[in-house]
This record gives structure tokens, sequence and C-alpha cells, in this order.
């Protein structure tokens, strides 16, 4: 999935995996507020997601 991914970015653009196998979801959440992006892949749950997305959504209103 990564080699496919970065094959289709742009110059311009970046792509962040990450990999959380324990932590506290407000903590991880608070540090991903940085990054304007969408999620592609998860195993969160359909509400973690949700939440994930919406901070990822945030981020790109604030850096608008």
């Amino acid at each position: 999935m990564m080699r496919e991914l970065s094959a289709d970015l742009d110059q311009s653009k970046a792509a962040l995996f990450v990999l959380v196998r324990k932590a506290t979801t407000d903590k991880v959440l608070e540090h991903l507020s940085k990054f304007h992006g969408k999620v592609l892949q998860t195993s969160l749950s359909h509400d973690l997601e949700s939440k994930l997305q919406q901070v990822l959504e945030q981020a790109h209103q604030v850096s608008s």
C-alpha cells in the first residue's frame, strides 16, 4: 500500500503512516491535529475513525 500511495503523490504532497499499538486516544488525536489529511485505512472502530477524520479536517480549516 505504501508504494502504491507514493506513486500517486504529487511533489508538493506527503503521506503519513502511523502505527499505534497502545496509547491514550486524546493524546494521539492531539498530536495528529497538526496535520491535514484523510484516513485511507484503519483498524479503529467507526467512532474513533470518525473522530480522527474530524481532527484532520479541522487542521485543514485552521491552516486555510
